[in-house]
């Protein structure tokens, strides 16, 4: 049978679970996976669906299953989106979601992380029983829906993030559907359904017309949509090259502005670009800070919706005088994060093969930890072993017992601990540096007690940083004068979410931020993945200590780095391209995946020309992760589309 929830149209039998791999045929209908359900159900704030003029600062439950209509190349929740579907006893009812909702005393209920389409049917079952009980429901969706069941889907949301892929069919095509002409339409239909409509759209270096001309189409629809544009963060594949500056970033936000009211920029720390600005006469409305990449929050309440030049924004339902936050790993994005970093650690173990890996994640050993994972004790647990040194250890041995590989685990353990002892013996004299860690931004400054910072002490240098009493995920905004004050005679910007010195510096000569570390130039960019999420933390963390106590640390720190690439991913460091994911040391061609790429690209005459197929493998959306999930779903006796 033909499953006609999205305009992939997927054949569903006895031989298929479709693209999404979550529903069956029962002969005369498709119906969803038998038993399946939620996997996790967490409060948190609608900022960080993102959505910013929906109840501003409200308590919404944020729920997530598995599967996922689209292939996208780099996509932060793989993991879970890619994942078979969960049994009955380690999922969530729809009658338990609402249950939850109404106990926690949520507005509402928001599916995330996966997207509904794969869900369509438990999805429903949620949104009519949250509707009898009056609560909010809503989602973030590629909206990938046929018109028939869009009409339908209208009839269950109150609100809608709508990831746009690109407003060419190019990237579509990179994700494995055909085209964008269906999202366009459905959130046209939505929009005049009186569904609250927000959209969101990745800008990447070399696709600034595309994300211009996504502009122009939401304008077509209605300017007063918010358009939420993400800073591209290079997963998987993709080049760092293709990252785009914040800088780059806030000046394309400017040009969208000919078209639309309303346009806000994530994944860049300390931007301007998050806050509210009267459309009509350009006065700030209402400030917004930097939570996550993909979240903001509100500064204090928005209580009133009109500017003082009589514009009023268009803004649906009453803002809450009390912002919620979200605690520890609990979020959409902490949660994907999570997985990355319990990926990097079973990357280091000799999992390298992401079918491996996710036999591994689906059986009872690893269940064991996804499950988990959707348990927020043991998230706040996993929260406070990767922020200190030490406790990281345990850690990869928590995640080596699950994966049955506690002799590898001891590998990268003792490889860790001897290093540890280096820098402990050095930091005994202490340094005589202060110490100011920020990310991407010198106005965004790390929470005190991360990662970042503790390596900061474990190195000897005093950390400004703990002087910090707010707290914020990832961080909080900081004034020029707290620096200032400070004087930090170090500056380290975070490996994660970074910005080119230049622009740094710049920015601290227009801002007058004058401390030793700026006019002594001793402000360091991490690299990558160097500081917090991977094990390659161990790297960064000497890579501190010598910043910190010149000349004295007797290590040679590119040998280092050579040595932990080869052990623990069999190549050189010289030899790795990197980017931002946590568990991959390259963007391009492992050697473990070498036989597969030649396998490839002997097909490649059976799927097209080979031409170029070398220079095409590492760009950011590429054939490559196309074929292997079209290879995973042959395994899968899934039917290619």
């Amino acid at each position: 049978m033909q499953c006609n929830i999205c305009e992939v149209r997927c054949e569903i039998n006895k031989h298929s679970m479709g693209r999404c791999g979550t529903y069956v045929s029962t002969g005369n209908k498709i119906t969803q996976y038998p038993g399946m359900g939620y996997l996790g159900a967490y409060p948190i704030s609608i900022e960080a669906v993102p959505l910013h003029h929906f109840y501003p600062s409200g308590k919404f439950l944020q729920i997530f299953s598995t599967g996922c209509n689209f292939q996208c190349p780099g996509c932060m929740a793989r993991m879970p989106a890619s994942s078979r579907p969960p049994s009955q006893q380690s999922s969530l009812s729809p009658s338990e979601i609402v249950k939850r909702v109404l106990q926690q005393e949520c507005l509402g209920v928001v599916s995330a992380i996966n997207d509904p389409v794969a869900n369509y049917y438990l999805f429903r079952d949620l949104a009519v029983q949250a509707q009898e009980k009056n609560l909010l429901v809503g989602c973030s969706t590629n909206c990938y829906f046929t018109s028939e069941t869009l009409e339908e889907f209208g009839q269950l949301v109150d609100f809608v993030n709508v990831g746009i892929k690109g407003y060419s069919d190019r990237g579509y095509k990179n994700c494995g559907v055909t085209s964008s002409t269906p999202v366009f339409r459905n959130i046209s239909r939505l929009f005049d359904m009186g569904v609250h409509v927000e959209t969101s759209v990745a800008y990447s270096k070399g696709n600034e017309d595309d994300v211009i001309k996504v502009a122009e189409a939401v304008s077509d629809i209605s300017s007063t949509i918010p358009l939420h544009v993400m800073r591209f963060l290079p997963f998987g594949y993709a080049p760092i090259e293709l990252e785009p500056s914040v800088g780059e970033a806030e000046k394309i936000c400017s040009a969208l502005h000919r078209y639309l009211d309303f346009v806000y920029l994530f994944n860049s720390p300390g931007t301007k670009l998050l806050n509210t600005y009267c459309p009509e006469c350009g006065n700030l409305l209402i400030e917004r800070e930097f939570y996550r990449p993909f979240g903001s929050r509100l500064v204090k309440p928005w209580v009133s919706h009109k500017c003082s030049c009589g514009y009023s924004i268009p803004v649906q339902g009453k803002a809450s005088t009390e912002g919620f936050s979200e605690a520890g790993l609990i979020d959409s994005y902490s949660i994907s994060q999570a997985f990355s970093m319990v990926h990097a650690v079973l990357t280091c173990l000799g999992v390298l093969d992401d079918y491996k890996l996710m036999d591994i994640w689906g059986e009872d050993k690893l269940m064991d930890v996804w499950s988990k994972v959707s348990n927020p004790k043991t998230l706040t647990q996993i929260h406070y072993m990767i922020r200190q040194p030490y406790s990281y250890l345990e850690f990869i041995r928590f995640i080596a017992e699950k994966a049955n590989m506690p002799k590898k685990g001891e590998e990268l353990v003792s490889f860790i601990h001897k290093r540890l002892k280096i820098v402990q013996n050095l930091s005994a004299g202490k340094s005589s540096y202060y110490v100011y860690y920020c990310m991407g931004s010198p106005f965004f400054a790390l929470n005190a007690g991360r990662m970042e910072n503790n390596l900061v002490t474990f190195s000897g240098g005093v950390s400004i940083n703990k002087q910090l009493q707010k707290e914020g995920k990832l961080g909080v905004s900081v004034s020029p004068s707290f620096i200032n004050e400070h004087n930090p005679g170090v500056i380290f910007v975070s490996g994660f979410l970074s910005r080119p010195l230049d622009e740094f510096y710049a920015l601290c000569q227009k801002y007058e931020i004058h401390v030793d570390a700026v006019t002594q130039h001793r402000v360091y960019e991490i690299p990558p993945s160097w500081d917090f999420g991977s094990p390659r933390w161990i790297l960064g963390l000497m890579y501190i200590a010598d910043k910190l106590h010149p000349g004295k640390l007797e290590v040679d720190l590119k040998k280092e780095a050579d040595d932990f690439y080869l052990q623990f991913y069999g190549m050189r460091f010289k030899e790795a391209r990197p980017n931002r994911s946590f568990h991959r040391p390259s963007s391009g061609i492992w050697p473990h995946t070498q036989t597969l790429y030649n396998d490839l690209k002997m097909e490649m005459p059976k799927q097209g020309s080979t031409k170029n197929f070398d220079n095409e493998i590492i760009q950011p959306f590429n054939i490559l992760p196309a074929l292997i999930s079209s290879s995973k779903d042959d395994r899968k006796g899934v039917k290619p589309q």
